[in-house]
């Protein structure tokens, strides 16, 4: 963590050099990270629709413990273009998630593929994919009175917002927030996800609008807000916490769009909103360090599991 100050904020930048940081240390508990079981499953017809799911350990959860565990559902960044529930170059990567949040923290981890841009992927299709997931998991867990969490980071965090809150999405959103054969939407949390594109360089613009289209201010999570609140949904019936997080080191313009975009969710209604800044951290560095078992690199994942469990 110590270095990253000095890789700065642009996110091309500081990929290659980020990953050269925690790759040693995530290969240092190899062996751990590989023991967590994991198993792999298709939730829709397309290669890219499967899901990884992280059971933890029976020490983790002793026999004894009969109560129904919490459902961590993950989608990883990418900018739309890259990213896979397994880091195809450093296989260890996203399976170190898997594990810190499955034997670390007692939570069943579900890390899941979407459609990228390389497979026609175009918006709203990430939140398309998320909800055939959800429909998925829902079957799956029936009866079982599971609580489920979404975790979006970067661009998993803009597709888990489109669905949250584009009217397109109303109908099994609200089934789900009520409950859906036991299965319940109770938290969604977003990290390092950029609400509104407007400050955004143009360069950065060119590359959104590859999925988003040229039209790509109307596709910005602050309007999809808005579009939910004038349907009055946001007063309409329940909604999950939201747990809303940036990085220290994140770019600025996802450090300007957070707080505007907690302003306006809070404004909006009834909502249940939380804020956490990732101290230290830089844009990539929050999934790679989980399973590091140094306190400081894992102490965002602490506090998510605190939220998930308060």
């Amino acid at each position: 963590m110590d270095k990253l100050p000095t890789l700065g904020r642009i996110i091309g930048q500081v990929v290659g050099p980020t990953y050269a940081v925690y790759a040693p240390l995530i290969a240092g508990n190899a062996s751990k990270i590989e023991l967590t079981k994991r198993e792999t499953f298709k939730y829709g017809a397309h290669p890219r629709q499967e899901l990884d799911i992280y059971q933890p350990s029976a020490t983790t959860n002793p026999a004894h413990d009969t109560s129904p565990r919490p459902l961590l559902v993950f989608l990883h960044g990418g900018g739309f273009a890259n990213g896979d529930k397994v880091n195809e170059a450093r296989p260890l990567f996203y399976k170190n998630l898997g594990h810190f949040f499955a034997d670390g923290a007692g939570l069943e981890t579900i890390c899941m593929n979407y459609r990228l841009i390389t497979h026609g992927a175009k918006f709203p299709s990430g939140a398309e994919d998320l909800e055939t997931a959800l429909k998925w998991i829902a079957e799956r867990y029936q009866g079982q009175q599971r609580d489920v969490y979404l975790f979006g980071n970067s661009a998993g965090g803009i597709h888990v917002a489109h669905w949250l809150l584009e009217p397109a999405f109303h109908d099994f959103r609200r089934k789900i927030i009520a409950g859906c054969g036991g299965v319940k939407l109770s938290g969604v949390i977003v990290v390092g996800a950029l609400f509104d594109f407007k400050s955004s360089s143009p360069v950065l613009r060119q590359n959104l609008a590859a999925y988003l289209g040229d039209d790509l201010d109307s596709a910005a999570p602050v309007e999809s807000l808005t579009r939910c609140a004038e349907t009055g949904e946001f007063s309409s019936g329940p909604w999950p916490r939201l747990l809303i997080g940036d990085c220290a080191l994140d770019p600025q313009d996802i450090l300007k769009s957070t707080p505007e975009f907690i302003e306006r969710l809070r404004a909006a209604g009834s909502v249940e909103v939380d804020y956490l800044n990732i101290k230290g951290h830089n844009h990539i560095s929050p999934p790679l360090a989980l399973g590091s078992d140094i306190a400081a690199e894992e102490e965002w994942g602490h506090e998510v599991v605190s939220w998930i469990r308060k």
